[in-house]
């Protein structure tokens, strides 16, 4: 049965003491006086016997442990995938290691957490919104730094998400340059969804949009589902009076929409324009591609990982950690009149 490498077998192989081998693999080789050329051949000597440090020996010890927890809050969602994505990057970029946990359908389930409280992480990261804190108190009892991508409450945790209320409001600003003069709106559920629909009220007055209270449809099921067969809702009103745009909550949803006003024979955007909110890479590969915001995914997983490695030794005061707002990019393209596929 294979084993993982020790420290004890880099000093046996080198014949030098297990002591001076920590010492040097912990970059503190120069305090006892090992020389460059000793702790270059125990470096390559541990990197060539594939030596990996043991996170919980570490946490023992003390030491970080180069280990963050991520908790993904929908494993079958593209845009948290994308998310999860970046974080892997920043990953290895840092040389930190992630222990990856999620939930189903975004349902929490303090038993899908477990995995994670036996590993001595120096920070989680949770990848998706919710409305509350959904067990974490754990976390918070042993002082483990959390920031969470996306929407909560206000809480001890940082909270780094999209400024929804720009991003729609780019999104009416661009229709209402389009000419419409008027749009309905699609979601489900989801914390951020309910967000973007007040924000959405709030630009068609901005804009002079017209809506009406019937075009906007909040369904309860997942996603392409609930785009779907929102829209089979929407057109079993008089057809006569439709709105001549309809803004979905995320591309997920707009993409379930697509496929129910094209077969349904509505034409897009001739008779009725489409936008998205996410900016996940399919959509510019739809036909027609879908216009939609862009959510800065590179920059609010970096902003997340990094404000976790500096809570580590700068621990935020007070009961509520910051809420960091980034704005998203409008992506201008054909399912309302404007641009070209991908990206």
């Amino acid at each position: 049965m294979n084993r993982s490498i020790t420290q004890k077998d880099i000093a046996w192989k080198l014949g030098v003491s297990a002591a001076l081998v920590s010492r040097v693999l912990s970059g503190k080789g120069d305090t006892i006086g090992a020389s460059r050329e000793t702790a270059k051949s125990i470096m390559e000597t541990a990197s060539k016997m594939g030596y990996v440090p043991n996170a919980n020996a570490r946490s023992l010890k003390g030491a970080p442990t180069r280990t963050l927890g991520v908790v993904v809050y929908d494993f079958e969602d593209p845009f948290l995938g994308t998310i999860t994505g970046a974080l892997h990057h920043l990953a290895h970029q840092h040389d930190y290691t992630l222990v990856l946990v999620g939930f189903e359908q975004r349902r929490p389930d303090a038993l899908a957490l477990r995995p994670l409280v036996k590993h001595g992480m120096d920070g989680l990261i949770l990848v998706g919104s919710s409305s509350e804190d959904d067990g974490m108190e754990v976390f918070r009892s042993r002082n483990i730094p959390v920031a969470r991508i996306g929407m909560a409450p206000p809480s001890p945790f940082a909270r780094v998400t999209v400024d929804n209320a720009d991003g729609i409001g780019q999104l009416m600003a661009h229709l209402a340059r389009c000419g419409c003069p008027s749009a309905g709106f699609i979601g489900d559920s989801h914390p951020a969804h309910q967000e973007r629909l007040r924000n959405f009220r709030e630009a068609c007055r901005n804009q002079a949009i017209h809506t009406q209270p019937e075009w906007q449809i909040i369904r309860e099921e997942p996603p392409i589902s609930a785009g779907y067969n929102g829209v089979l809702d929407l057109l079993g009103l008089n057809r006569s009076s439709l709105p001549r745009a309809l803004v979905a909550a995320s591309d997920t949803l707009a993409v379930g929409a697509l496929r129910a006003l094209q077969e349904k024979n509505v034409a897009v955007p001739g008779r009725m324009a489409l936008t998205g909110f996410d900016g996940i890479p399919i959509t510019g590969m739809l036909s027609p591609s879908l216009t939609t915001l862009h959510q800065p995914v590179e920059a609010m997983a970096t902003t997340a990982f990094e404000w976790v490695l500096d809570a580590q030794s700068n621990p935020p005061s007070g009961d509520q950690a910051p809420l960091i707002l980034l704005k998203g990019t409008l992506l201008e393209r054909e399912s309302t009149g404007q641009g070209k596929g991908y990206p």
